[in-house]
Order: C-alpha cells, then structure tokens, then sequence
C-alpha cells in the first residue's frame, strides 16, 4: 500500500493500491500508435534477422516492439541492428514512431514516449487531489540518458503551477482494452475532458518553493539535473 509503480519508460502505471487490495489495476498512456499494425509490417522482419543471429530475440511489450542483440557476437549483432534499422525506417515512416538505440537492443516506442510524462502526470494528479495541501517534496533521480526528460518534466511542472494557460495536457490514459479511464477511480470526478488534464491553480501553487524539487544524476556528466551523486551508494 502506498507505493505506485510504472513501467516501459512511463508508457503504462498503476496506482497505489488501497489498504486490503492484493490486486493492482494497470493504466496506459494513449500516445496514438496503432500498435497492431506497426507489429503486422515489424515483426516478419525482425523474425528474418532473429533466425540469422544467434542469441537474439524479439521483446514485446504494451507501448513498443524490441529486438535483443545482447547476447550475440557482438560485432555481428551491431552490423545486423544497423541493417534492421535501415530496413524499417521506410516503412514506418507513416506511424509516429522512432527508433530507441540502447546496448544491446534496438526497441521501436510511440514518439511521444518518454519518462517525463510520467512524472509530470504524477505532479499533476498529486497536487489537484490534494489542494490543501502543499506539495513539499519531489525527489527525482537517474543515471540514464532517457532519464533526462524526468529532470525537465519536474521543472516545467515547477513553472507552468503560475502559467496555467501555457501548458499542454498530459495524454488520455486507457485501461488494457484500450479504453478511456480516468486517472484516479473518484466516482465524483471522472471526467477525461482536456481541461481536466491540466493543472489547476490553487493556494498551494502559490506558495510553492523551487527548493522543494531535488534532481540528481548518478555520475559526473552533462545533464539538465540540479545536482549528481558519484555512485547509487
């Protein structure tokens, strides 16, 4: 209890679950990719490099469609990933997709995802559900360049509490069926208008603090964090 969780870079989260729930209840960012027909034209071509590479496999997931290298040579499996990509970029020109390059994988995501939305969102609901409250606290840490977004999402929440009509909507949220839901399960507030996926101005916004919010990346480098740690420890 107490303790939300989100997965696949902030594409999908679920809700602290209630005091005696055993069960937790997914949510899904709707981020406007028809995911059954990138998989018709992505997965016959991604099975052609799978049976060629030893090792490799396809990763699925709700929100992307990946392809494994990690465990071949790894000099065959960069020269095959570099093919794959060139080989799928015509033909997902249509789809409002890109191509996310980590070690090891080459993983194809809405191109609307990334971790900030889903700390903004987070900032979002916490502040209108609890308007009497002054949220104090928000500690963001990472040590990834895709972690980047969650440093800037906390400091464009930061500004846009004062310039309300400056700010753009997070994205409709589903449920697995593909569904429109709202965000928190509040019979007396369930509308999924677009006004409803603003921020609201309220007393606490005013008083908010920017010492509040503390962004760390783990290790020395070039980073839009306020600060870094050396190591996790």
């Amino acid at each position: 209890p107490g303790l939300g969780l989100a997965a696949s870079n902030g594409a999908c989260f679920s809700l602290p679950p209630n005091i005696g729930e055993t069960k937790r209840t997914w949510k899904y960012f709707d981020l406007g990719v028809d995911w059954d027909a990138v998989k018709r034209i992505v997965l016959p071509v991604m099975s052609k490099y799978t049976a060629r590479s030893n090792g490799s496999y396809v990763k699925l997931t709700h929100s992307s469609i990946g392809w494994s290298y990690y465990s071949c040579d790894p000099e065959w499996g960069s020269l095959q990933a570099s093919h794959l990509v060139l080989e799928l970029e015509n033909v997902l020109r249509p789809f409002d997709v890109r191509f996310v390059m980590i070690k090891g994988i080459v993983e194809i995501v809405p191109r609307l995802l990334n971790k900030g939305l889903i700390v903004k969102m987070i900032l979002r609901e916490v502040a209108k559900h609890n308007e009497e409250l002054n949220l104090d606290f928000v500690l963001c840490v990472g040590d990834d360049v895709q972690d980047e977004k969650m440093f800037t999402s906390v400091f464009s929440f930061m500004a846009e509490t004062n310039q309300t009509g400056h700010t753009v909507p997070s994205p409709c949220v589903t449920n697995g069926e593909g569904k429109p839901v709202a965000i928190f399960e509040n019979p007396t507030d369930n509308s999924l208008s677009k006004e409803d996926r603003l921020p609201k101005r309220s007393k606490i916004n005013s008083r908010m603090d920017p010492t509040y919010a503390f962004t760390v990346a783990v290790g020395k480098k070039a980073t839009h964090a306020s600060t870094y740690v050396d190591t996790p420890e």
